[in-house]
Parts: structure tokens; C-alpha cells; sequence
């Protein structure tokens, strides 16, 4: 198992917790990130959220600019405010790539560990193309929150239209079951990771490695 030892230190420290997990790239991570976990222990409930750094996005061209994952894991820990909100490469570590697999195997080594999904509206247009896709509201419940621009995607998407009978309030989504989702309106935060690209280049991980 890789990291085996750091798994099941995680292990131990999460059992009986409700976890949310925030994937993404973080490329760079930024506040607008830190808004959404910090909604999530507010809105939610969870005990702790982990900026989860992904090694890859299997969405996006391997040629484009995504920046070496030692710098966008460092970048999530810049965001984080530790002991409730922390950046992982747990993802690294399990060896997984999709979302479907990460979660799968999450949930294999913490049978005790409640888990919720946590990703901004973005990802609603796009969270049928993803691997196994239907798979995952069965295996955890998950939150969707508001982003600038997405607001037209809250009632769309394959999430909505295949488990649009299972939407929630979020301050029921902890002690659901599920399938279980729900979206959250919270004051949206204009920072945006390819704005930064834009305005620094190649320049913010170069300083970050």
C-alpha cells in the first residue's frame, strides 16, 4: 500500500469524524478556495475539511499549464488554517486519479469516517464526464457551492437532472445518507486560479518550489 503508514495515521485521527473533501487542482490554490472550505464547517457541520491536491486532472490536456504538484500542494497549505482545515496529498499516496477510485478507496481504509464531496457550482456542467460519475452520490453525500458565473448550472447538469430528488437543505446534508446532495448560496468570491495564471505566469510556482 503506498503511504501506508501516513493512511493509517489518518486513519486513526478521522474514525468516528465527518471529513469533507475538496479535490481539485489548486493550480494555484487561492481564497476563493479557502471560502468554500470555511462555508463547508460553517454551513455543513463537517469536523474537517481536507484541501485534497490531485496529481492530475484526467479532464485537462497534460500539456497545459498545470504547475508541478509539489508547488500546488504547497500552495493549498498556504490557504489552510489547521486543525480543521488541511492540505493532503492523500490522493498521491493512494495511487488513485479519479475521483470514483479516490473515494472507493477512502472509504475502504476509514470504514469509520464519514465522508462528503465538496466542489464549486463549475464542476456541475462538467460532473457527468467524470469517471463513474453516477457512482458517486451513492458512495458519499455531496455539496455543491455557488460560484461566480454558475448560477445558471444549479438546476443543470447530470448530478441535477439524475439525482434531483435526493436535494437536500444544507444543514441536513452531515446526517444524510446517501444519495444526498445539496447546494450551497453563500457570497461568492471573485479569486479565480486562471486569473492568476493569466497575471503571473509561470512565476507563481517557480517561487513556491
Amino acid at each position: 500500500m503506498k503511504g501506508g503508514l501516513s493512511l493509517y495515521r489518518d486513519a486513526a485521527r478521522s474514525r468516528g469524524r465527518t471529513i469533507g473533501l475538496y479535490g481539485g487542482s489548486f493550480n494555484p490554490a487561492h481564497d476563493g478556495h479557502a471560502h468554500i472550505a470555511k462555508a463547508a464547517l460553517t454551513r455543513l457541520g463537517v469536523d474537517e475539511v481536507w484541501l485534497m491536491v490531485s496529481p492530475g486532472n484526467p479532464l485537462k490536456d497534460a500539456a497545459s499549464d498545470m504547475a508541478p504538484f509539489p508547488a500546488r500542494l504547497k500552495s493549498a497549505g498556504r490557504i489552510a488554517r489547521p486543525p480543521r482545515m488541511r492540505a493532503t496529498d492523500i490522493e498521491k499516496r493512494l495511487g488513485t486519479r479519479f475521483t470514483a477510485d479516490t473515494i472507493e478507496a477512502l472509504k475502504a481504509r476509514m470504514p469509520l469516517t464519514r465522508f462528503v464531496w465538496l466542489m464549486g457550482a463549475d464542476n456541475m456542467a462538467s460532473f457527468d464526464r467524470w469517471q463513474r460519475w453516477s457512482e458517486i452520490p451513492h458512495a458519499v453525500t455531496i455539496a455543491i457551492f455557488d460560484r461566480p458565473g454558475y448560477a445558471r448550472h444549479r438546476h443543470g447538469g447530470g448530478i441535477a437532472r439524475r439525482f434531483g430528488r435526493f436535494l437536500v437543505k444544507p444543514q441536513r446534508l452531515v446526517r444524510a445518507r446517501p444519495p444526498a446532495w445539496c447546494f450551497v448560496t453563500l457570497p461568492r468570491h471573485p479569486a479565480s486560479a486562471s486569473a492568476i495564471r493569466r497575471q503571473s505566469g509561470p512565476k507563481w510556482y517557480a517561487e513556491a518550489l
